[in-house]
């Protein structure tokens, strides 16, 4: 049964928000279209907290991975919004701190639409300046947040998305085309280096004895034809090894959970589709299999196309999520590639703050492979980096992980969580929260 507030007809609340409204908390929701044929959704809740303003409070960008997963369905109602998947208000909802904006990008994830499929993204790049588009939109109706410190939170391939909207963003505040304050971004077990990333499966899971030196050598095999596709330029091509490594892992530990490497993801007995169909299908999910399924809650798709669709007023034609596989195809040639030298323009030539935290849990953007790539950086602080110490992050007289920080650049290591930290482990979030914005 759904509770009394979601049976309440939507055309009640279009007199404040032309979009509705579905729940109690104060919100707003819209289009922007970012460029012809291109139309991206968002979804603000504003903060609770107790102040004069919410403006007095960050506006922070909560991007999901993918690509081709929604932001304001997955990472709302699954991660960090106001309300859970049994419509219950979650207790750790980062909207107690911030005033979060829920984006469906790229173009054609979640609610977010094109006109024909011609217009959806190809790369990273494009990503970004559709970002960019889409926020300008935002301040144009929301010109009171002009100035409020902004922070972009991204998971997985939300996390490399944030990389290059960091730098469009950063160009268009210098050029003064947008009136922003971008402070800083964050890279939640993201999809930074995949190479590194999948050539690092093998030792993680052998060391914690999930495999035998037969399933590690098969893994390995795997991995390296993905590098070695990469290194020759056929970057689509790599992408599908990516997808044939996944496989192999699948047999060698017999399903275990990509995002928790504690748990086993749900068996997939006999399949037709192809290595790289069931890849893409767990990566636009970008939650663990293991959190799914509670009989007390509803089902994504369901609310999302159903109760939700009604109340927010998104038009009859947009079906939630009915192109994330287009999205993701679309993106096929560029899901291998590194984002690294963005970050490293970020470093030295902005003062945004660049934090990077990882759930020790998670396999497919493991901590180990996200090591590598992080001591190869090259900014003007490599070396004060290196050796600054790490120091152990304490929560209510619990170990949560551990930090290092040098400069503008952050790393979190966080205990007991896998790859969707605010879900695994909201004590250990709160420690990166409160070192980018000073509130959580």
């Amino acid at each position: 049964m759904l509770p009394n507030w979601l049976l309440i007809p939507a055309l009640l609340c279009c007199v404040v928000n032309v979009s509705g409204q579905f729940g109690p908390f104060k919100q707003d929701s819209g289009y922007v279209t970012v460029r012809r044929g291109a139309h991206m959704f968002y979804w603000l809740f504003y903060t609770t907290a107790d102040e004069r303003s919410y403006t007095d409070r960050p506006l922070v960008v909560w991007l999901q991975g993918g690509p081709g997963g929604s932001s304001t369905g997955i990472g709302n109602f699954e991660i960090l919004g106001p309300l859970d998947l049994s419509l219950q208000e979650r207790n750790y909802t980062w909207v107690k701190n911030f005033n979060v904006l829920f984006i469906d990008n790229p173009v054609g994830t979640g609610y977010s639409y094109v006109d024909d499929w011609s217009f959806l993204t190809t790369t990273n790049d494009q990503i970004a300046v559709d970002f960019v588009n889409l926020m300008r939109g935002f301040y144009e109706k929301h010109a009171e947040f002009e100035g409020v410190p902004l922070y972009i939170y991204g998971q997985s391939y939300g996390g490399k998305m944030a990389v290059d909207m960091g730098i469009r963003m950063h160009e268009a505040e210098q050029a003064g085309t947008i009136r922003s304050n971008l402070r800083g971004i964050a890279m939640g077990n993201a999809w930074i280096h995949p190479v590194d990333l999948t050539l690092t499966w093998g030792p993680l899971l052998l060391a914690a004895g999930l495999v035998d030196e037969t399933g590690y050598q098969n893994i390995q095999a795997a991995a390296r034809e993905a590098e070695r596709l990469f290194d020759e330029g056929l970057y689509a091509q790599s992408t599908d090894a990516w997808a044939a490594t996944q496989t192999q892992v699948f047999r060698a530990t017999h399903n275990v959970d990509f995002y928790n490497i504690l748990t086993k993801t749900q068996g997939f007995g006999p399949d037709t589709r192809t290595d790289y169909e069931i890849a893409r299908e767990l990566t636009i999910r970008d939650m663990s299999y293991s959190a799914m399924s509670r009989q007390e809650e509803y089902d994504l798709n369901f609310l999302m196309n159903g109760p939700v669709k009604e109340a927010l007023g998104i038009p009859a034609h947009v079906r939630w999520g009915s192109l994330s596989n287009a999205v993701f195809d679309q993106q096929r040639g560029d899901f291998m590639k590194p984002v690294t030298e963005g970050i490293e323009k970020l470093l030295n030539e902005t003062d945004i703050i660049v934090q990077k935290y990882n759930g020790n849990l998670d396999l497919i953007c493991d901590t180990p492979g996200q090591m590598l790539w992080m001591d190869r950086l090259q900014w003007a602080g490599a070396e004060g980096y290196r050796s600054a110490p790490r120091q152990p992050i304490w929560e209510n007289n619990r170990l949560e992980g551990y930090s290092k920080s040098y400069g503008n650049l952050r790393f979190f290591w966080i205990n007991m969580a896998g790859h969707s930290v605010p879900r695994d482990n909201p004590a250990g979030s709160n420690a990166f929260l409160r070192d980018m914005t000073s509130f959580g």
